[in-house]
C-alpha cells in the first residue's frame, strides 16, 4: 500500500426511521452518501469503494447481518470489491440527538477498532470514518 492510496471498501447498514438499507455501488438513491465518502476519502490520500448489492447478497451481507458480522468475513469480501480492507460502520438517525448516529470498525494486525461519532451530518460522520481509519493505518493508535 505504500506506493498508492490504501483502498477500503465501505460496508454502511444505515436506519432512518423505517427505512433500513445497506449502501451499495449500485442505487441511485444512495449517490449522495457514496459522493460523500469520496470527499472525506480524498484529502487523507484514501480511496472507498462499495460493494455491489450482489456482492452483499452473495455474502449473506445484508443491512441487519453488517451490523454484527466478523471484520475476517468483510475483509474478504472488501477483496471481491477490488480493496484492500474493510471499513464498517452503522447509520442510525436520531431525532434526541438532531443528527446521525455512526459507529465504525476497521480490524488491523489483529485488533478490531472501535469508534463513534453522534449528532452529526452524514458528511461529518463519513470524515470522522476516514480519520479514524487513517489514524489507525497509520500505526496512530485509536481513534477518539
Amino acid at each position: 500500500m505504500a506506493d498508492r492510496a490504501a483502498r477500503l471498501a465501505v460496508f454502511l447498514a444505515t436506519e432512518r426511521g423505517i427505512r433500513h438499507f445497506a449502501l451499495d455501488a449500485d442505487d441511485e438513491r444512495d449517490v449522495l452518501m457514496r459522493e460523500s465518502f469520496g470527499n472525506a476519502a480524498a484529502p487523507l490520500a484514501m480511496q472507498v469503494a462499495f460493494p455491489t448489492a450482489a456482492q452483499l447478497s452473495q455474502a449473506g451481507l445484508a443491512d441487519q447481518a453488517l451490523r454484527n458480522a466478523e471484520m475476517t468475513k468483510l475483509d474478504t469480501a472488501a477483496k471481491k470489491a477490488g480493496a484492500d480492507q474493510a471499513l464498517a460502520g452503522s447509520l442510525v438517525w436520531s431525532d434526541d440527538e438532531l443528527g446521525w448516529i455512526a459507529d465504525w470498525r476497521l480490524a488491523m494486525a489483529g485488533k478490531t477498532y472501535i469508534w463513534q461519532v453522534r449528532g452529526v451530518s452524514f458528511d461529518e460522520a463519513f470524515r470522522v470514518a476516514m480519520r479514524g481509519a487513517a489514524q489507525i493505518l497509520s500505526g496512530n493508535g485509536e481513534p477518539e
